[in-house]
């Protein structure tokens, strides 16, 4: 079952996995550039490892929940999560969302498996944006999901499409169901990439629904979130200089993100 310390290692471990795509932004942001150049190659890598950090915390919070105490052991949570992908074929052919994507299947599986007693959208709501001009996103619109659940579908389905357009770039034998499926992506680079803002825009979606969906579990379980929630600098529109490894750095173009309140 899901207990206090099982919780606590997820998020040790979910911390450490969303520093992976921070640190590809900091990276991208650490001098000006414009035109092609190497740098663009991090832009749909970050994307990935946003993606990555959100489907490796569901997983591990699935672990947790069911990895018996003789086989938790001292690795915590590393590696121990299955978030099974169900079998069924996909109807549609261009590029939906796949169910474990999909919150009307997230939340009743996470249910099922002890992970929450209520839907894990429940306090879903971020600033989300949908245009971006070079490595700034711009449009940013307050969404609930309680209100509009379908903007954060698209969101995640745009997530989706960029994850999956990166592991067929490594694996070149699914090239062609990929451009059947709509997996390209929009941008003026004139390469094989996406644009900063996009990448960072995406990945601040990614952040704020880790973040709230760490809280919705916490409180289902009557558990208090400080200490088990991502860092409240990594939200602001500039990172204090009081934070240890991004001090200055700004993110998201200038703009706050959603984090509930403790």
């Amino acid at each position: 079952m899901l207990t206090k310390d099982r919780f606590a290692d997820v998020c040790r471990e979910t911390t450490w996995n969303v520093k992976k795509f921070l640190d590809l932004i900091y990276i991208h942001s650490e001098r000006d550039a414009r035109g092609r150049q190497p740098r663009a190659t991090l832009n749909p890598l970050t994307v990935l490892m946003a993606a990555a950090a959100w489907e490796r915390f569901l997983s591990d919070l699935v672990g947790a929940a069911s990895y018996p105490e003789d086989k938790w052991g001292d690795r915590g949570s590393s590696g121990l999560g299955r978030f099974e992908i169900p079998k069924a074929k996909r109807s549609d052919g261009q590029g939906g969302l796949s169910r474990p994507w999909e919150p009307d299947h997230l939340s009743p599986y996470l249910r099922q498996r002890g992970v929450i007693n209520h839907d894990i959208s429940d306090k879903w709501a971020a600033w989300l944006s949908f245009t971006w001009a070079g490595a700034t996103p711009k449009s940013w619109l307050f969404v609930e999901y309680a209100q509009e659940p379908s903007v954060f579908r698209d969101v995640l389905k745009e997530v989706q499409k960029i994850r999956n357009g990166v592991a067929h770039l490594a694996f070149p034998q699914d090239f062609a169901a990929a451009s059947e499926s709509s997996y390209t992506w929009i941008n003026n680079a004139q390469s094989i990439t996406i644009q900063s803002g996009h990448a960072r825009g995406l990945s601040a979606a990614l952040l704020q629904l880790i973040d709230v969906s760490i809280v919705t579990v916490a409180r289902s379980h009557g558990w208090p979130t400080e200490g088990c929630r991502l860092s409240a600098a990594w939200f602001r529109a500039k990172v204090p200089e009081s934070d240890s490894r991004y001090a200055g750095t700004e993110f998201w173009g200038g703009q706050s993100l959603h984090r509930l309140r403790a």
